[in-house]
């Protein structure tokens, strides 16, 4: 697969700082809840030596940090980096690329990756850069929404395009960005890139938002692909889209105080670097 064009749409999409401060404050909620999973898979405690890979705008940094682990938080989008400085200020960022990164052999003593391996062009080489900078010994956690095949906001985004929209009109090819929640994929890619005592666990998460129709506006503005996917539709399609997704969110999510939480469903995968 030549990935040129999804590297270049993802490194464009998530250097315009309007889309990272829209996704920081849209998943706010789902990522503060893997964040817990994610720092509990990697035993993070005090002096653990943790890469935050693909770190966003810092919240599982900043939960690392909070359990006094020493952490490198590493991401490509310069917009990321500078919203994570600002949130966790006892943690250092960097801007660098995941898939060769400058860091020595054996480097930190856990890696963790907050739904980060969907936006690798290559997720075997990934993790196998990831591998190569874990001392042996080391563990590994990160996260994957679940998409197609479990209900939540992630399947109601495909469907609802699926229903209404013009699928013949392209975007750059990338992996699938949820083919991880599939155990036995996950176990091979792990086992090849270096790792054992591979675990999948699942983890309810949620969006919360304001009013339904809010959840399609999270991921036409705050999604890279899901940008991509909805900027060449017509109005009329984004606005059925959004009225479908709204619909399957008052069906499903649970109205809460100032708003909505809104299922999506995602998965911890963690492992041990052989």
């Amino acid at each position: 697969m030549d990935t040129r064009d999804f590297e270049a749409m993802e490194r464009n999409g998530w250097a315009d700082p309007s889309i990272a401060r829209t996704y920081a404050d849209a998943f706010s909620h789902a990522t503060a809840h893997v964040a817990t999973a994610l720092a509990d898979a990697v035993q993070a405690g005090p002096e653990l030596r943790v890469l935050d890979l693909c770190c966003g705008h810092g919240v599982v940094s900043g939960e690392l940090v909070e359990r006094g682990a020493d952490v490198v938080g590493l991401d490509f989008s310069p917009a990321m980096v500078s919203l994570a400085e600002a949130a966790v200020p006892d943690a250092m960022f960097l801007q660098g690329d995941a898939m060769a990164m400058a860091f020595a052999d054996g480097s930190f003593d856990a890696i963790t990756i907050g739904f980060g391996v969907p936006h690798f062009p290559d997720p075997a080489k990934g993790l196998g850069e990831a591998a190569r900078v874990l001392a042996p010994g080391g563990r590994l956690a990160f996260s994957i929404w679940y998409g197609a095949g479990r209900s939540g906001a992630f399947a109601w985004s495909f469907e609802a395009f699926a229903a209404h929209g013009d699928t013949s009109i392209p975007i750059p090819d990338g992996p699938d960005a949820h083919q991880l929640v599939d155990p036995a994929l996950a176990t091979a890619m792990l086992k090849d890139a270096g790792f054992d005592d591979i675990t999948l666990r699942d983890v309810d998460s949620a969006i919360f938002v304001r009013e339904p129709e809010d959840l399609f506006t999270a991921f036409y503005h705050g999604a890279v692909r899901a940008a991509e996917r909805f900027s060449g539709q017509t109005q009329a399609v984004r606005d059925a889209v959004q009225a479908d997704m709204a619909d399957r969110a008052r069906a499903e999510g649970a109205q809460v105080e100032g708003g909505w939480l809104v299922p999506a469903p995602s998965v911890v995968i963690s492992a041990v670097r052989t």
